[in-house]
């Protein structure tokens, strides 16, 4: 079991709850929440009795009436006795901003100048670890604050360093798949696991199911009339390469079942349980604007080998440039969201409007719901593409593309593999890593989500641009970071295990049974008073809003970090969760960015399309609310107990850690973090996300200290 928020989580969370409702003179959500600081164990002597004695202190050095009559005495007696004393009075009794600490003795009460002291716990000397280990202390913050914050993404990389949330969740999993399904309810899954192993490209199974398909047609044969016969195979048999086809519910209070057509996603829906998962899918399909890993192996198994050595590159370029030209309109379309989706009412106007495919052969004949086009400029760029190549090039590329899409993402490793199971059976895998964790520390860590997103709420509450229909979105808003039951019944997870067919040796043969069996029956689909509710995979470290529940949606394994441990000071919560949470909840009120997106964000970054522009745009709005909310909760330093042996702030440390999870979140996506465009991009982010410029103490003509503030709200 986890030792992660053992021991003092559970009366650190009374100790909060009850400090909030000490503190709730009014009903609104804004004042419960004055005063309330995430992480209460402080050691700050700052008791009733110690304020009564700092009290007097504070009234004589920030009266302005103290001041006044210090100022008329002092006048008086220069007047009449001409010394020089009273002008030290004078200077000494001017306003001064109000101590941030007044800390009381026996005999006397003064400001202590640096009020946070060290944590001490053993935690906080691993995450001090974790973030020293990416730091470059020979590089300026103000002028190279990736070099600054993010050296540990180079080669050679600590040990210790930070990882990503989803890549720190592989490893665990891995650690699982390895050791916890030898025996026991898991084990199935861990033939999976071993399968994936296993799996070549020169597989018996694959050349046999491509030629069930239709098989390589040589140069010479006449290719098909039109592709859409082969795509209604693939469609009866897996994942399509070329269109998702796959059912969701409507909006409203009489939920309906309805089709939605779009371009191929990160994982196939197909592959999930009918309970509605809405948002990211799992690992490992992060689509990549890269060539297949493995599509050169690929092609040299599934061309003849009685081909010249000319002849077999021929066919390699042709089925490449397809192949390239169709991950340029998927990454491209995904990217721009679903903005232009379209709805039709029928199979005929479907087919009127996109005649690229026969869609009678893939949507069922009796089918007289709504269809949801996602994107109907991804499918007239996709028909271009068709109309471009020979039907006999587009029938090779999408045998690849099929086969593509169920192997391995790399050459079978345990990391791989680990991903690939993880895609393969998301609610099983889910189970076996919420099996590690008990329910005391689940309860626990939940709770301490609930705190800083009411804190974050209260915070935008407050704004004052914040107004109308923003506003009534923002009090509705709710969240959602209780996993799914059945998530947490071994025994559901056993008995539906045990029903499958899983080979420990053909990982491509086990994926196709997988789909066969998930596949989605929209006549059977059962909708109750909860079809509206929305769960996330615990494994998949993304938090979403979801529209359709009106919820930010936030997955265990985002929480379960070392990051969100209660023993740690509060800036580092709201520095990772904090801020995810706090870019969503600005997803959720408004989406009239568009302009700023586009005056704000630099322009010369040219590698990221509008819509991470928006993304980006977002994010820094995250950070600068749950970098206030901070402020606004805890005080500049009050309760916030430095990490030991790192010479940083603790506001510095926000922007820190939080410059350092965007490197790692970007390195996993597969983004070169070597750019000068991911550089700016990242000094621009940090320089918008509150203070960091004063916080580093950068001078004028700095790089972050010139950077345009954009606030979001």
């Amino acid at each position: 079991m986890s030792s992660l928020g053992r021991g003092n989580t559970q009366a650190l969370l009374q100790k909060q709850m009850s400090f909030a409702s000490s503190h709730m003179p009014k009903s609104e959500e804004t004042d419960a929440l004055e005063g309330i600081n995430i992480h209460t164990s402080t050691k700050h002597t700052n008791s009733s009795m110690g304020w009564i004695c700092c009290a007097p202190c504070i009234w004589l050095r920030t009266s302005t009436t103290v001041h006044k009559i210090a100022i008329t005495a002092a006048t008086f007696l220069v007047t009449s006795l001409l010394v020089a004393s009273p002008i030290l009075f004078l200077i000494s009794t001017a306003p001064s901003r109000l101590p941030r600490e007044c800390i009381s003795s026996d005999d006397d009460c003064y400001l202590e100048s640096s009020a946070a002291k060290e944590c001490s716990d053993v935690v906080c000397r691993i995450v001090s670890t974790s973030i020293q280990a990416s730091i470059d202390w020979n590089a300026d913050p103000c002028s190279e604050f990736k070099n600054f914050s993010c050296t540990g993404n180079q080669m050679g990389k600590s040990t210790t360093a930070m990882r990503s949330i989803q890549e720190t969740v592989d490893i665990q999993i891995q650690y699982l798949l390895q050791h916890n399904t030898t025996s026991g309810p898991f084990r199935k899954l861990g033939r999976l696991f071993s399968s994936c192993l296993r799996q070549t490209t020169n597989s018996s199974t694959i050349k046999y199911v491509l030629e069930q398909l239709g098989g390589y047609l040589p140069v010479g044969a006449v290719g098909p009339i039109s592709i859409s016969s082969l795509i209604k195979k693939i469609y009866n048999l897996g994942p399509t390469p070329l269109v998702d086809i796959y059912y969701d519910l409507s909006y409203g209070r009489r939920p309906q079942v309805i089709l939605i057509i779009s371009e191929p996603g990160i994982s196939s829906p197909i592959l999930e349980n009918n309970i509605r998962w809405s948002g990211p899918k799992a690992p490992p399909h992060q689509f990549k604007q890269e060539k297949y890993k493995l599509l050169n192996q690929l092609l040299d198994d599934f061309l003849p080998k009685e081909l010249s050595f000319d002849q077999k590159n021929t066919e390699k370029e042709a089925i490449t440039a397809f192949i390239t030209e169709i991950n340029r309109i998927r990454l491209e379309h995904s990217l721009r969201g679903f903005w232009n989706s379209s709805v039709l009412y029928n199979i005929s106007s479907l087919q009127e409007m996109y005649p690229i495919l026969d869609w009678a052969d893939l949507i069922p004949k009796e089918w007289n719901k709504p269809i949801v086009v996602r994107s109907s400029d991804y499918l007239k760029a996709l028909e271009l593409i068709l109309v471009k190549h020979s039907t006999r090039v587009a029938h090779n590329s999408i045998l690849a593309l099929f086969a593509l899409g169920i192997l391995p993402q790399d050459r079978p490793s345990p990391t791989i593999c680990t991903r690939a199971t993880m895609w393969a059976l998301p609610d099983i895998t889910s189970a076996l890593f919420m099996a590690y964790y008990s329910k005391s520390d689940l309860h626990s860590y939940i709770q301490r989500t609930d705190l800083i997103f009411k804190s974050l709420k209260a915070h935008l509450k407050r704004a004052p641009s914040l107004k109308g229909a923003a506003l009534v979105k923002l009090s509705s808003l709710r969240i959602q970071s209780q996993p799914w039951e059945g998530f947490t019944n071994i025994t559901t997870a056993t008995k539906e295990l045990e029903s499958m067919d899983i080979s420990s040796d053909n990982w491509f043969q086990n994926i196709l049974k997988i789909f066969k069996r998930n596949k989605l029956d929209p006549n059977s689909y059962k909708m109750d008073v909860n079809s509206h509710d929305t769960w996330a995979y615990p494994i998949v470290a993304k938090i979403f809003y979801d529209t359709l529940s009106h919820s930010i949606v936030v997955p265990l394994s985002v929480i379960l970090v070392p990051h969100f441990d209660s023993r740690l000071p509060p800036y580092i919560q709201y520095a990772s969760v904090g801020v995810h949470i706090a870019k969503e909840i600005l997803r959720s009120i408004t989406k009239s960015f568009d302009d700023k997106a586009m005056r704000c964000v630099p322009e010369s970054v040219k590698v990221f399309s509008n819509h991470s522009q928006m993304d980006l745009l977002i994010r820094s709005g995250g950070m600068q609310i749950s970098y206030h909310s901070m402020l606004s909760i805890t005080g500049p330093l009050k309760g916030m107990a430095r990490l030991p042996a790192l010479n940083l702030t603790p506001t510095q440390i926000f922007f820190l850690l939080s410059a350092q999870e965007m490197c790692e979140e970007s390195v996993y996506a597969g983004i070169d973090t070597d750019t000068a465009d991911f550089e700016h991009i990242l000094i621009w982010l940090v320089a918008q996300g509150g203070k960091a410029s004063e916080e580093f103490k950068c001078a004028p003509g700095s790089v972050m200290y010139d950077q345009k503030t954009c606030n979001v709200l």
